[in-house]
């Protein structure tokens, strides 16, 4: 089970890295505030939850699915 769990949270990082590096690029903004926003996703939320799988997809597709989350305007605790 420590190998299972070891597996999911460097894939969780991994993505988590990624994704908030092409935040960093696309909207010109730094580190921490790149975070803030991933980190305040239903996206990030989803990604952490083991059952949604979304551990295993590729961070480019998170990414989309944080962009389109992002576009209908529902980032928690940003747009309120």
């Amino acid at each position: 089970m420590t190998s299972v769990k070891h597996s999911f949270d460097f894939l969780v990082e991994y993505i988590t890295a990624k994704v908030v590096e092409w935040i960093m690029r696309d909207e010109g903004i730094g580190l921490e505030e790149a975070l803030v926003a991933f980190h305040n996703s239903e996206t990030f939320d989803k990604l952490c939850e083991r059952k949604t799988d979304m551990y295993i997809e590729s961070a480019a597709y998170i990414y989309e699915i944080y962009k389109e989350e992002l576009s209908r305007g529902t980032l928690r605790g940003l747009t309120d």
